[in-house]
């Protein structure tokens, strides 16, 4: 595919296609490790996924900072026609994800417990989310380093590879968690490790692309100037980080919210809601980097026309995909609830009126997402950042804390949507501005 010259919507809905697929692959186990749990554990085994969720965020966040960081300056530099310079900022974001995944390493093995009770886990629910995430600490490595490279292998022109990578370990995820789970009676503990092994499965295929012939990503330490290229790759990628990393902020603020203004039973709720979200979120990035891949080059190139009409079919895709995913749990809150769990009577009291409130930020969420990966390919960072922190930290943050105060529980599950909306006001008044290239 020729990100210069063929057919924008051509180009981006081949894109959007594979990252799709991969997106769904990723959203697919993460919805049976969560099935299969709830499953076999009740409720605090859903409630347990949800006390997990941050430190998932924090592993995705650093390995998506340097894949996307990395790929939008690769991106660039290759639209430019320095394909020499375009390699540095791979080996950039192998070094940063290197270093990144040895610490992440030691901190989820030695203090893994303490981390999971700041993020809401007491008693029963503690213990399962602990369970969970013994084998994934041991593999947090892997997630890390295949973060990173996913972005880097889809600009290198083989999107297809990355999906058949994460379809692969997707598709033995789910069977190993019904195997390990179930068949072998090892409970949680089997979703941790069939997670493990399924992101073994999909690192190992990234890498025989990174080793083959065809892959033009090469390392490249002559003339690296790496505190430079480590500053550029951060910064670029910083608003993307943060996206994920507001995912565990807000959860552990949510989590802390539910338990003061309801119990476990509105934990267990929002393990479903949290799971769903971050399906829909995972199909977020699929759209952003879809567009991303064709802006960031064609930015480079200074073609500026075909950069805005790569604009306008990410964000209509994004918004059509945000109302979609909305109607679906408007319509079948309760399908949702029975998918992850067998409910019970306090379940279903909560469940519908929940999903129903908390999933409306999915009309703007997609949205909102998209448009951070538009503003980075096109080098507006402060604009991308602003909206990350907006969505993550200040007006998720605060509308979090302070809504509970006066509706209670209800104001925990509004805080979200309310944001988002706010949010997307802020992003359509950027997007009004001339797009300058230099």
């Amino acid at each position: 595919m020729d990100l210069l010259t063929e057919k924008i919507s051509k180009i981006y809905f081949k894109y959007l296609a594979a990252a799709f697929g991969s997106a769904l692959i990723v959203s697919i186990y993460a919805l049976v490790d969560t099935i299969v749990i709830g499953r076999y554990e009740g409720p605090n085994g859903t409630a347990a996924v949800a006390n997990f969720m941050p430190m998932w965020s924090i592993m995705f966040a650093l390995g998506i900072c340097f894949g996307i960081g990395g790929s939008v300056l690769l991106a660039q530099r290759r639209g430019a026609g320095k394909f020499e310079e375009s390699n540095k900022y791979f080996t950039t974001s192998v070094i940063l994800s290197v270093i990144a995944s040895a610490i992440i390493f030691i901190v989820y093995n030695l203090w893994a417990r303490e981390l999971l009770y700041l993020s809401g886990g007491r008693g029963a629910v503690l213990d399962l989310s602990t369970k969970y995430c013994f084998y994934i600490a041991f593999a947090s490595p892997l997630f890390v380093i295949g973060q990173m490279l996913i972005p880097l292998v889809r600009v290198d022109g083989k999107p297809f590879i990355t999906t058949v990578a994460v379809i692969a370990g997707g598709v033995f995820n789910v069977f190993g968690d019904i195997y390990f789970v179930f068949g072998l009676d090892m409970g949680i503990l089997g979703a941790s490790l069939a997670t493990a092994i399924g992101q073994l499965i999909c690192i190992i295929i990234l890498l025989c692309h990174i080793f083959s012939k065809k892959c033009k990503l090469r390392l490249n330490f002559k003339d690296l100037k790496l505190g430079k290229r480590i500053r550029q790759v951060v910064s670029t990628g910083s608003a993307t980080f943060i996206v994920d990393i507001a995912i565990g902020v807000v959860t552990i603020l949510v989590n802390n919210q539910i338990m003061r203004y309801s119990g476990e039973t509105a934990l267990a709720v929002y393990g479903v809601i949290s799971s769903y979200v971050t399906a829909v979120q995972s199909a977020s990035y699929a759209v952003g980097e879809s567009g991303q891949a064709i802006i960031s080059t064609n930015y480079g190139a200074g073609n500026a026309k075909r950069v805005i009409e790569a604009r306008r079919v990410m964000l209509i895709t994004a918004l059509v995909g945000g109302i979609f995913f909305c109607i679906i749990a408007m319509l079948f809150p309760n399908a949702l609830l029975r998918l992850y769990m067998k409910p019970t009577a306090e379940v279903y009291a909560i469940g519908a009126g929940a999903i129903r409130l908390y999933c409306l930020d999915l009309i703007f969420l997609m949205f909102n997402i998209a448009s951070t990966y538009y503003f980075q390919a096109v080098n507006r960072l402060r604009v991308s950042l602003v909206v990350s922190l907006a969505r993550g930290f200040f007006v998720n943050g605060l509308l979090v804390m302070l809504l509970p105060i006066i509706f209670g529980i209800n104001g925990v599950w509004i805080a979200i949507p309310v944001a988002e909306f706010i949010v997307a006001i802020y992003v359509v008044l950027m997007l009004r501005k001339k797009l300058v290239i230099k």
